[in-house]
């Protein structure tokens, strides 16, 4: 890392760049509580009117909100995991970070530009998508999967 002066940066400053991180980490979880906490009143809407009126589309509509709130949710949790990464390589000095930096991108070795259109594609994917590692996280599957799971059931039951 590298100070104002040139030199090393002050214990201070260090505090100050964590407090940064630490601060983005926990807007990024304070997101997708509101996530959460948002879709729980669309899915019941959504599920309970499917199941007195009889309407597969609105049980659609329920496994639409689902999936978008979902996909919403796991990207906060990369982005999270990402400024968790940039904290550690700060407070460990594990990497050179440029002082007060939030990019995520400092906490990582720099991916291979891709040569070809499909190496670029995945590269695409990689950078705007979540892996499987977020998807699969204890916060995301079971909870996005059992309202899937239950706006399934709902869907064949209105029709």
């Amino acid at each position: 890392m590298t100070g104002n002066g040139g030199g090393a940066p002050s214990a201070e400053d260090l505090r100050k760049h964590l407090d940064f991180i630490q601060a983005v980490v926990t807007r990024m979880s304070a997101a997708s509580s509101a996530a959460k906490g948002w879709l729980l009143p669309v899915v019941t809407a959504t599920y309970g009117y499917a199941l007195t009126k009889h309407a597969e589309s609105v049980a659609l509509l329920g496994l639409l909100s689902v999936a978008l709130f979902a996909f919403l949710d796991a990207n906060y949790l990369r982005q999270e995991q990402g400024y968790r990464a940039l904290y550690d390589a700060v407070a460990k000095n594990t990497r050179p970070v440029p002082l007060f930096s939030l990019a995520i991108e400092d906490a990582f070795d720099p991916f291979p530009a891709p040569a070809t259109p499909w190496g670029r594609a995945k590269g695409w994917m990689r950078k705007w998508f979540p892996g499987r590692r977020v998807w699969c996280s204890w916060s995301i599957a079971p909870f996005y999967g059992l309202l899937f799971v239950v706006g399934v059931v709902v869907f064949f039951v209105a029709r």
